[in-house]
């Protein structure tokens, strides 16, 4: 059962809370798009993503029990989802976002519409200079999260996260160049 509104969801987290196999693989199922996606935002290519994301729904549910306002559960899990990254790359002790393609990976040919291979190069680059702090931050907006609800998400104030979102985009914008020939 994916939930549809906020008290199904409520509800469902409350079973799962009390240990109900069914409601916290329904989360999961619920959830495993959007925190893959979200990992990948933070991390990169990455043949970890997979790994990252399971990480994160043990992580989920081993805490469920201490999660005090279950309508809070989405913020929750994404605050959870991120520490679990930054663990992830501090562990690895990576510098770059990105890592580079695999040789197989180079013959496979570009999707129609696709954008310039170069200015996602360029792209990838400015990424891989910002903190993953930043990246994380970045990441929730491209997932259409409000000033308020990324807020509540890093335990912090809407005005933090509009001067910190601003300090991030100001960082993209110093480190990303397009390679554009006219």
């Amino acid at each position: 059962m994916e939930p549809t509104s906020p008290t199904q969801l409520v509800d469902l987290v409350r079973r799962a809370q009390r240990g109900a196999p069914d409601a916290q693989r329904d989360l999961i199922v619920a959830y495993q798009r959007r925190v893959a996606g979200f990992v990948y935002a933070i991390i990169g290519r990455s043949d970890a993503i997979e790994d990252i994301a399971q990480l994160v729904f043990i992580k989920m549910v081993r805490a469920l029990d201490r999660l005090q306002a279950p309508e809070q559960f989405e913020s929750w899990l994404f605050r959870l989802a991120r520490n679990t990254c930054i663990d992830h790359l501090r562990r690895q002790k990576l510098r770059r976002i990105f890592l580079p393609f695999s040789p197989e990976h180079e013959d496979v040919p570009e999707p129609t519409g696709a954008v310039d291979s170069e200015e996602l190069d360029a792209l990838r680059h400015a990424l891989a200079q910002l903190r993953p702090q930043d990246r994380a931050l970045l990441a929730l907006v491209q997932e259409g999260r409000s000033h308020a609800e990324i807020a509540e998400t890093l335990g912090t104030s809407v005005a933090a996260v509009k001067a910190r979102l601003h300090r991030a985009r100001e960082h993209l914008r110093e480190h990303y160049q397009p390679h554009h020939e006219n």
